[in-house]
């Protein structure tokens, strides 16, 4: 496996920007990365959660999508136009995105470009993610691993195995464990304080981030991956954890 590397990914578009002239019409460069790949929330779903029929939360209506691309038409972004995995996508030089992995345009050749799993009202807690219908965290994890699958069956499970190992893998989410649960559920605000519950998370954290990286490495990270207490600063300003990332535990 390749050596764990991390890089802040708002420091990698600060220093790649330059190539993006915002207006469609820059030089094409290579891609920086083989493929962008997701997990999250409302702040990068891509429009799985138009794929969920009981999801609570949609963005399949207007003012969504008015400003994006050419057809003016909601996606299932949670934005008029671009989001964050779109604008990274660009900027490492890619022409499209992934698309979002329920849909049935995630297949084939879109594989290779990566694999979106956020969804809308996900967080760290499934249980955030069941009270509003959207794809739990750990559900989310059980769709990369079918993704590893079809991926390896597209081109072969050594070429797999190295666009996996070389991609770059994108975790936002978190704040909706509190603003969508702890502080509207009685039940669990009885038996965590804040503290405790944020300890909670971050060892939820923990535990995903060991598994994701079980068969790839991380090459870009958001602020959630490297400090949970950044994430969650309203609700948790005495936040006693933060991930270490590594063998060596620095974060």
């Amino acid at each position: 496996m390749a050596q764990l590397r991390l890089t802040l990914l708002a420091v990698s578009l600060l220093i790649l920007s330059p190539a993006m002239d915002g207006g469609g019409g820059g030089t094409v460069q290579a891609q920086i990365v083989p493929a962008v790949i997701s997990f999250g929330d409302s702040t990068i779903d891509v429009g799985n959660n138009n794929y969920l029929p009981g999801a609570v939360f949609k963005a399949n209506y207007v003012p969504y999508g008015v400003n994006f691309g050419s057809r003016h038409k909601p996606t299932g972004r949670f934005s008029d136009g671009k989001i964050v995995t779109d604008i990274t996508a660009e900027t490492l030089g890619f022409e499209s995105y992934a698309p979002p992995y329920l849909s049935p345009q995630a297949k084939g050749k879109n594989l290779l470009l990566g694999a979106n799993f956020a969804s809308a009202a996900s967080s760290y807690h499934d249980d955030t993610a069941a009270m509003y219908d959207a794809i739990t965290l750990t559900q989310q994890l059980m769709y990369y691993r079918e993704y590893q699958s079809k991926l390896a069956a597209l081109v072969g499970r050594k070429n797999a195995t190295a666009i996996l190992s070389d991609a770059l893998y994108i975790v936002s989410t978190g704040t909706g464990d509190f603003l969508q649960n702890y502080y509207h559920n009685a039940s669990l605000s009885r038996r965590y304080n804040v503290n405790s519950y944020c300890d909670l998370l971050v060892g939820i954290f923990s535990g995903f981030a060991n598994v994701s990286t079980v068969s790839a490495s991380t090459h870009g990270c958001t602020s959630s991956e490297l400090c949970m207490c950044k994430l969650v600063t309203m609700a948790c300003a005495g936040c006693r954890s933060c991930i270490g990332w590594g063998r060596g535990g620095s974060a």
